[in-house]
């Protein structure tokens, strides 16, 4: 048998609107089985959420699938960023889906990542089991608002952190500088996405770090409010990043949640 623990991801291009989209199969797709859809977060690319994919689809049995959003990694992307980016990119998440031949699947995301799969859970897909959101934004908070004002700093200097390379290439700082802005207007114009998750149906499973310097605990709050069958967590000792600052906890503890969504597939 193979060892799923050491296999090297299955690197795919897929066309978009006349787009490339970069798409990762961490592990396969299992036949008759959901898949694993992971979507990354504002500043990053498939590469920031390193093994955990992997660990996440072990645990379950299942396929997981991780791509840059467009913009992003090793995507195309415009040079000029809509300030709905956010919620086009759920409204492009059918077609990557389609283009990978994926029609059965869990959403996982993480920040922004997070915001996009709620904004598409909540048209009511077919074919989505359940979503699990990490440290996701639905309105303006103090914390975000402080720690996008510390990033816009960043992206005045000359010296930009070497992540940003390393996720993007040569267009760091166009990533970097584009979602400064777009949040910048938005969050001051009193960006809300709150309201909107109230359509949502698929089993919803929100969990946020208690330390996490980027969202304050309210966003956790909007989201029970608005989603009350959702099962909702604020994780003690962990910041904005806890797949990465105890991957092994969040894995139980997402899988978990998921296992009996999924029990039943044969």
């Amino acid at each position: 048998m193979t060892d799923r623990t050491i296999a090297i991801p299955r690197a795919v291009n897929l066309v978009i609107d006349g787009a490339r989209i970069y798409g990762e199969w961490r592990r396969e797709p299992v036949p008759g089985r959901p898949v694993l859809v992971f979507l990354h977060d504002g500043l990053g690319s498939v590469e920031n959420w390193r093994a955990f994919p992997d660990m996440l689809a072990d645990a379950l049995g299942l396929g997981a699938f991780a791509y840059d959003r467009l913009g992003y990694g090793r995507s195309d992307g415009p040079d000029t960023w809509p300030d709905d980016f956010m919620a086009r990119s759920a409204k492009r998440l059918p077609l990557v889906l389609d283009a990978a031949g994926i029609d059965d699947f869990i959403l996982i995301g993480h920040s922004d990542g997070a915001t996009v799969s709620l904004e598409y859970a909540a048209t009511a897909p077919e074919g989505l089991r359940a979503v699990v959101s990490l440290a996701a934004h639905v309105k303006r908070d103090p914390r975000s608002y402080g720690g996008l004002l510390e990033f816009i700093e960043v992206a005045r200097g000359e010296d930009l952190p070497a992540w940003l390379e390393r996720f993007h290439g040569d267009r760091g700082r166009r990533v970097l500088t584009s979602w400064c802005d777009i949040w910048k207007r938005n969050l001051d114009a009193g960006w809300d996405i709150s309201r909107s998750l109230k359509t949502i149906v698929a089993p919803l499973f929100a969990a946020q770090g208690v330390d996490d310097q980027w969202a304050h605990p309210l966003q956790i709050d909007a989201i029970a409010e608005n989603a009350p069958h959702a099962e909702t967590r604020l994780l003690e000792g962990l910041g904005h990043f806890p797949h990465l600052e105890d991957p092994a906890a969040l894995v139980e503890l997402i899988a978990g949640f998921l296992r009996p969504l999924t029990s039943d597939i044969q």
